[in-house]
């Protein structure tokens, strides 16, 4: 187990480096992410979660590119997600937003999309499964929503610590909860469309649990569920533009006629094999029912 742990630390320090690192090429390639990436109508609303034991800071240059590129996105206004206490707190945070939901709906004319990254994404996926007419998709970073009793192992160890710290439970007593409540977190939000985005090398949560099950992507659904693989951080997630082009993409994907994501779109001809560097498998897309 020490061993596990030492190779958690390095894996978590790694990564947080990597994620420094996509800042700085965010800050270098604004200008062409600007000129690349999709641009919204000015009444699309976007509400982000952040990760566990992250702040709302976490997820503004998320907010201010998806502004800047005419969606109308905004913070959660919960501050540092501590992560819950128990799984009460998910009905909690349904009273806490479902009326901010409803209003940034009224307001736009439009139903909103919800980005969560890691437990962010969990808490997304449980509004949509609230909120689901006022929810228009969901798009999860990295979000361990299949990690289940007896997998806690799939999980960093350093999260389990900070998950201890903040809630005074261990990871697998909070599973156990889940299991023995019958909640349906493991499985997709019905009637809503859901991206998954996730990476092989994340060091923090393993693609695992980050990714929709295939059981899920290959049944015929009422709505899209797409998984979408990307070389990136896991902290660094919200701030890597080719994340960032991912998801303003998906954002306005027509869920009626959804084609899965695929980076080549956005690269000029005599460099379409370059994505393959950054998208290792095309992105997985389950059948709609006709």
């Amino acid at each position: 187990m020490p061993i596990k742990h030492t190779v958690d630390l390095l894996r978590l320090q790694g990564d947080a480096l990597w994620a420094g690192g996509e800042f700085a090429a965010k800050l270098m390639t604004d200008p062409i992410l600007d000129q690349m990436a999709p641009k919204g109508d000015g009444r699309t609303p976007v509400l982000t979660l952040p990760g566990f034991s992250g702040p709302e800071v976490s997820l503004r240059p998320l907010n201010r590119f998806l502004n800047k590129r005419g969606f109308v996105a905004e913070s959660w206004g919960l501050g540092i997600n501590r992560g819950p206490e128990s799984m009460e707190y998910i009905a909690t945070l349904g009273r806490l937003l479902g009326d901010r939901i409803k209003m940034m709906a009224d307001e736009n004319g439009k139903a909103v999309s919800l980005i969560g990254q890691s437990l962010g994404g969990v808490y997304a996926r449980e509004l949509a499964r609230m909120f689901p007419e006022d929810i228009d998709r969901v798009i999860t970073l990295g979000s361990p929503a299949h990690v289940k009793p007896g997998d806690h192992d799939l999980l960093n160890s350093g999260v389990g610590l900070a998950v201890r710290f903040f809630t005074g439970r261990p990871v697998e007593e909070l599973l156990n909860e889940v299991e023995l409540e019958e909640l349906a977190i493991h499985q997709p939000p019905p009637g809503v469309p859901l991206v998954a985005i996730f990476s092989p090398f994340d060091g923090v949560v393993h693609q695992e649990t980050a990714a929709i099950p295939d059981e899920y992507l290959g049944i015929d659904g009422e709505a899209p569920r797409e998984n979408i693989e990307i070389i990136c951080s896991h902290i660094g997630m919200g701030v890597n533009p080719l994340v960032l082009l991912a998801i303003a993409d998906r954002l306005l994907e027509d869920p009626e006629t959804w084609i899965p994501f695929n980076a080549r779109n956005y690269v000029p001809a005599p460099f379409k094999g370059l994505p393959k560097l950054f998208f290792p498998e095309p992105a997985a897309l389950n059948q709609q029912a006709s």
